[in-house]
């Protein structure tokens, strides 16, 4: 079993519809997605927010700040899950911002997954 936590930063100010590779795991390996946050760093969102936590073109689950204007440091809910794969080798598992990201913000994505159980 081999229980991981990916964090991953998304590009300052990134514009609507921005995909941010978290993680392209080897093909043939057996995942289950267990839980997607997002935290704001660096700048005051002034706009609202909502990420999608992707595989290929497909949604697996959806975060957003609870407020207009998300504050440095301020965290979505945990989206919990299990959603499980067995990897191609080449499709990312990506999370895809909605909106754009206010000047110089940037977005911390944390996914949390289990492979080889």
């Amino acid at each position: 079993m081999a229980l991981q936590t990916v964090s991953k930063r998304s590009a300052a100010a990134a514009s609507a519809n921005t995909d941010t590779t978290v993680f392209t795991p080897a093909a043939g390996v057996k995942h289950n997605l267990l839980g997607f946050y997002i935290a704001n760093e660096t700048a005051v969102q002034v706009n609202g927010m909502t990420f999608e936590l992707r595989y290929g073109s497909n949604i697996i689950a959806i975060v957003g700040f609870d407020t207009a204007a998300a504050p440095i440091g301020f965290q979505s809910k945990q989206a919990v899950m299990a959603h499980e794969f067995v990897r191609d080798g080449s499709t990312a598992v990506v999370v895809r911002n909605l909106v754009s990201l206010n000047t110089a913000s940037v977005a911390a994505y944390v996914v949390t997954y289990n492979s080889n159980y």
